[in-house]
């Protein structure tokens, strides 16, 4: 009986801490409490992963580490995570069960009180079939990376004439990296139509913030995304770039980082015609630490927001929801960022941008800028987003694979 007793107490625990991150829609307005339960920045992690909170740390699925691999050794890139969650799991696809999901632990509990033992066995299989056999994921077909020596097979298609290859801005992509790309836009796009749901009013309210004015006001802001889209935060093995070294209390870090080429240009010509700012999912230290570096005398970004001010989805996918910059409207706000599903609820504000690595050839932003400078003569961006991005017809394109 005492180990039904510890096995029940344990499952309990689990479910409860499942739970616990809640990203509430309109339906759940009513028990919205005061303080979302959003997760906060971090201080520097003692683990075997990087030693500050990038924007996805803390959310690595611990199936993607290795037990072999040497301490200190950097997390997965955010561009093989994403792809880790688009082939295996299966919230990122079509997931439509949160409802479900949210009756859950009532229901456990009220099957509890009937009858302890099948209680028991009832969450022991559910535990089992959640945490160790994950329900299967819609597949998609590998794509390997240009320089491996292991090429997937794909039909032959005219780069220069794909009806989404504007989508890339630099002049020169390979096939396999265009596919990936589109692959990964797709998958966002997919999850920010079929499965997300925005927070109630009430949730969303208590997250309001007004943004520091530059002393030149511009009529559009631009908000860009850190990781992968300005930077890609790597390893001392990695001969990074960037060395800086952070002191959280009595503790020193090296954080490395490699700037994507053109960042500096980058940003000082669209200060010319936006409000820059800087939405991440990282924590407010790590993102500081990095601004510092790119724009020392803070010129060109007028201020920072971090993971504290993003919505979590019970998924621990990190949504930043634009509406809650109180004074400038959303037909005034762009946002570029490498996942799609982080401006999921706001797509037609958004522009995603290929993921940085260690490309010293990217030429993404050089371009990209010209596409920013048209926008910003806009009255309303949404509209000519809409029209010239066309994300709503890759949608529904079934990619060439």
């Amino acid at each position: 009986m005492d180990s039904q007793t510890n096995l029940k107490t344990k499952i309990c625990k689990q479910i409860q801490n499942d739970f616990k991150k809640q990203f509430y829609s309109d339906d759940d307005a009513e028990v919205t409490p005061k303080r979302p339960f959003i997760a906060k920045p971090s201080k520097f992690s003692k683990g075997e992963g990087q030693p500050f909170q990038t924007d996805d740390s803390d959310n690595t699925p611990l199936k993607l580490f290795s037990s072999n691999s040497p301490k200190g050794q950097n997390k997965l890139s955010k561009f093989k995570q994403k792809e880790s969650h688009i082939e295996k799991d299966s919230d990122i696809q079509f997931d439509s069960n949160e409802d479900e999901k949210k009756e859950q632990p009532e229901i456990i509990q009220n099957n509890q009180k009937t009858d302890p033992e099948c209680a028991i066995q009832q969450m022991s299989r559910q535990m089992e079939l959640k945490y160790q056999n994950p329900k299967p994921a819609f597949q998609h077909l590998p794509i390997q990376k240009s320089n491996s020596s292991k090429q997937v097979v794909t039909k032959h298609l005219n780069i220069k004439e794909h009806q989404f290859r504007h989508l890339v801005y630099g002049k020169n992509i390979n096939q396999n990296d265009f596919l990936r790309f589109l692959q990964i836009v797709q998958s966002g796009l997919l999850y920010a139509r079929n499965s997300l749901k925005g927070p109630s009013e009430k949730f969303l309210r208590s997250r309001f913030i007004r943004l520091r004015e530059s002393n030149q006001k511009k009529s559009k802001l631009l908000i860009l995304d850190l990781d992968e889209t300005l930077i890609h935060s790597c390893t001392s093995r990695d001969s990074p770039q960037v060395t800086i070294t952070l002191q959280e209390d009595e503790d020193k870090f090296d954080l490395c980082f490699n700037v994507r080429p053109f960042c500096k240009e980058f940003l000082k010509e669209m200060s010319n015609y936006y409000n820059i700012y800087l939405f991440t999912a990282s924590s407010e230290l790590y993102a500081n630490a990095i601004v510092n570096h790119l724009d020392p005398k803070r010129q060109y970004i007028n201020d920072i927001l971090c993971r504290n001010n993003c919505f979590e989805t019970k998924n621990g996918f990190f949504i930043k929801d634009l509406r809650i910059i109180t004074n400038r409207p959303l037909k005034d706000i762009v946002i570029v960022d490498n996942l799609p599903h982080s401006f999921g609820l706001q797509l037609e504000n958004g522009i995603p941008i290929l993921e940085y690595l260690y490309d010293s050839k990217d030429e993404e932003l050089k371009y990209l800028q010209n596409y920013l400078i048209q926008l910003s003569k806009e009255e309303d961006v949404r509209p000519f987003n809409k029209e010239n991005l066309k994300l709503f017809d890759l949608v529904d394109y079934k990619l060439n694979i």
